[in-house]
């Protein structure tokens, strides 16, 4: 089956897309969104709306269907298109702002697919967009390489909280020393921040289970951060998320943030040993 691909006029997005199907000669049916397609992609959201991202202003474009497999943002359409499943991992619709692609995932797929990575964000910023890189300890060479071939205008790393706690978060599937090593590597960019999610209790309500952080696990993180890298002065950030939601990026835009006030202890606690500790405004940033 013929793939599709979504796209809107004006999409600066789309037409990254498109130009990387030209110069690789790939047959796909373009469908306008806006246009005479309206009804085609009106029908095709209605029947996978579960799979697609709405941002702040609708839809992301383009968008990417070829049978069961459902594509968007011009990073997950391009990396599709050239390796299929294999780097699925590396990638998650995410929402962007103009001129940048987010929801490129370092840590979550696999080493032996690297030069089909590069080859897709190499793309990528030869077409004049910025790359935010998410990372959380896993990958550290990955990351390395990424930093020396310049693949990479940010750097985010989520850190779950201390060393004991953070390995629980990733199930294990890092060790401290590469964990560490991804911290060091993370402050060598030239754009980066570190970021700890951390659900808040209702009012009234006592916090239980590991998503509530103490201001005591948050110093404990931002000493690890420290020790680890050499550093107090890192962009540390904590980020009050649902008590519902694990991580911060998945939270349904309808659950409202906990007030930034609630963590003002921890933010005190962290500076301690991370002075640019602070709080991410409500509603993300």
């Amino acid at each position: 089956m013929m793939p599709t691909l979504f796209t809107v006029p004006g999409c600066s997005r789309c037409a990254v897309v498109k130009k990387f199907l030209r110069e690789r000669s790939i047959a796909c049916e373009e469908c306008d969104a806006l246009g005479e397609g309206k009804t085609a992609f009106a029908e095709f959201y209605r029947a996978h709306r579960g799979a697609i991202v709405r941002g702040r202003e609708g839809v992301e474009f383009p968008v990417l269907s070829e049978g069961e497999s459902i594509r968007q943002g011009p990073a997950a359409v391009i990396a599709h298109l050239h390796a299929g499943r294999r780097l699925e991992a590396f990638f998650r619709a995410a929402e962007s702002p103009r001129g940048w692609v987010s929801g490129i995932e370092i840590s979550g797929g696999e080493p032996e697919a690297a030069e089909d990575l590069f080859a897709v964000l190499s793309f990528l910023k030869r077409e004049g967009l910025k790359l935010e890189l998410a990372v959380d300890g896993r990958n550290a060479s990955l990351l390395e390489e990424l930093l020396r071939r310049d693949l990479a205008d940010r750097v985010v790393m989520k850190l779950h909280g201390p060393p004991e706690v953070h390995r629980k978060a990733l199930g294990g599937k890092a060790g401290i020393e590469e964990i560490e090593s991804t911290m060091v590597r993370v402050s060598r960019f030239p754009e980066h921040r570190f970021e700890t999610p951390i659900a808040c209790p209702p009012p009234g309500e006592t916090a239980q289970g590991p998503r509530f952080l103490t201001p005591e696990q948050v110093a404990a993180a931002a000493r690890w951060l420290k020790e680890a890298t050499g550093s107090h002065r890192l962009p540390y950030v904590l980020v009050p998320i649902p008590p519902s939601c694990p991580l911060p990026e998945t939270a349904p835009s309808s659950l409202a943030q906990p007030p930034p006030g609630s963590l003002v202890r921890h933010r005190s606690a962290a500076r301690s040993f991370q002075v640019l500790t602070e709080i991410a405004p409500s509603g993300g940033d």
